[in-house]
């Protein structure tokens, strides 16, 4: 079982920061030679839906372009042989052969540069990529995306906005990636919309400006723009005022989900899980997050991996939990690696190694991982797989008590208790117990129980001891149950339950347990 854990949020998209092949922006009209056999507009259309597709996240439609340019290629057409080889290095879908590669390149560039040299924006665009990539000449890269920007190229636009955001090959320059951006957005291209909307949502080269973002996201959403739809989605949930319509933030994550976006698969199924504009809809929630987990989204992979170790809507599996956590893992999830750490721990859908689960609760604190730092603490106070430190549990617990993880507040105030690893102080044990409580963990009800039973750190009270006993009861707290058996507490459960003859200060139930 993972037991207490932090929620997960929603994922908010950035730039279309592909890397590392920027396929961005709608191409221009583009005019082919009459070696390829369909007629131009064709062509146009089909290119256009091959770069636009994956930059604006909508996988389905990626895959059908993916599917329509290689059947092109397999028919021996010189353009889109090198487009499809362009990209096999960089995109997955698109992969072939080191030697086709090569060889689609061979074959197709004398034709796409004599039209690059005829002023062609497309060819420009697409022998400046070949540049970048393949020939690993940026200057060169830089100097065909110039001269295809000037002819009001938004895929080059797009891709020197990109380059001069980051710094990748030239300096840096946010202002200048502005005004890239800007012009690809003054032709109504997607992406220009999209790039400049991010800007002024985060106030780089221009001033920050939310109303400007979300007009600008807005127009790129209308063409189909799935990150553009998801960043709404998480502007509606998270936003103020008039942006605060978690309705609306319902609507777009699923515009975006049903896009294909993995990130808008994500959002929407956490949004149908924690009744997000909605009633809570788990079943429909883990859909998609199966889905968003296929695609490689790594907050989803990591729901599903949780999914299979606590059986939540499927049988359990733990070999299979280990399989999504692995996944999630080799992403960097730092959450991801604290339960592979478990899972070695335990011996579940793995075999039991305690030094593997000391190393991934390591590397997951050192990540970030709060729970991973309780976690590694454990495992100093019991000497597993490390050697037995009071001390080192104390500091481990102490940060994650203080980055606000209940089960870590709970056992740093049974150190304060007992006096391991650090001063006693039964005081100090109470403030702990009652940090975790306030997240209503169990655990900490009955430790608080029994503060006032035995009055430790706190004035004696058996009444508040009962109380506590309930709360922790009710939540599952085993101990607490049997406490409440033991003296007599019949249908604990009801508003009215008490003991016959408990009062605060009777000397029988006062008693100290041995």
């Amino acid at each position: 079982m993972i037991g207490w854990r932090f929620k997960t949020g929603v994922v908010a998209a950035g730039f279309l920061l592909l890397a590392p092949l920027p396929m961005l922006a709608q191409g221009e009209p583009f005019g082919m030679e009459h070696q390829v056999a369909q007629d131009a507009v064709d062509a146009k259309a089909m290119v256009e839906r091959f770069i636009n597709a994956r930059t604006s996240g909508s996988m389905d439609e990626f895959l059908i372009a993916v599917d329509m340019v290689k059947r092109r290629a397999e028919e021996g057409q010189p353009f889109f042989r090198f487009l499809l080889a362009l990209y096999a290095p960089q995109e997955p879908l698109c992969a072939l052969p080191k030697e086709k590669v090569a060889a689609y390149l061979k074959e197709g560039r004398p034709f796409v540069l004599r039209l690059a040299q005829n002023d062609h924006p497309m060819a420009q665009y697409l022998i400046g990529l070949e540049s970048l990539f393949h020939g690993k000449n940026i200057a060169e890269a830089v100097t065909w995306f110039e001269r295809a920007a000037r002819q009001e190229s938004a895929l080059a636009q797009n891709t020197l906005g990109l380059m001069y955001y980051t710094g990748n090959g030239v300096e840096k320059d946010i202002h200048r990636a502005a005004l890239y951006f800007r012009q690809a957005a003054a032709s109504g291209d997607m992406n220009g919309e999209y790039n400049l909307g991010t800007l002024y949502s985060r106030g780089d080269g221009v001033p920050q400006d939310d109303e400007m973002a979300n007009v600008l996201y807005h127009r790129a959403a209308g063409q189909g723009h799935s990150i553009a739809m998801n960043n709404l989605g998480w502007i509606y949930q998270n936003g103020k005022g008039p942006y605060n319509q978690p309705v609306k933030a319902l609507s777009w994550y699923r515009k975006s989900a049903e896009c294909g976006n993995r990130d808008g698969q994500y959002n929407y199924g956490f949004a149908l899980m924690n009744g997000i504009g909605c009633s809570p809809n788990p079943k429909a929630a883990r859909l998609w997050f199966f889905r968003a987990a296929k695609q490689g989204q790594r907050e989803a992979q990591v729901l599903v991996g949780e999914m299979y170790q606590n059986g939540e809507g499927i049988p359990p599996d733990p070999a299979k939990a280990f399989e999504w956590f692995t996944k999630a893992a080799e992403q960097g999830s730092a959450d991801a690696r604290y339960h592979l750490g478990n899972l070695y721990l335990n011996g579940e859908g793995v075999g039991k190694d305690v030094d593997r689960a000391v190393a991934c609760f390591r590397r997951a604190s050192d990540a970030g991982s709060v729970p991973a730092l309780h976690a590694l603490g454990l495992c100093f106070y019991r000497g597993k797989g490390v050697t037995k430190d009071y001390a080192k549990a104390f500091e481990l617990f102490t940060r994650a008590a203080e980055a606000g993880f209940p089960p870590a507040q709970n056992s740093l105030g049974m150190l304060c208790l007992r006096g391991e690893g650090t001063e006693q102080s039964a005081a100090f044990a109470f403030k702990w117990f009652t940090k975790a409580w306030e997240s209503r963990f169990p655990d900490a009800a009955f430790n608080l129980a029994m503060l006032y039973e035995y009055g430790q750190g706190v004035e004696r009270s058996h009444v508040k001891a009962a109380e506590y006993c309930r709360e922790a009861a009710r939540r599952g707290n085993v101990r607490a149950t049997e406490w409440l058996a033991q003296n007599g507490y019949v249908g604990w459960g009801a508003a009215d339950d008490r003991k016959q003859g408990a009062k605060d200060g009777n000397s029988e139930t006062d008693k100290k347990e041995d």
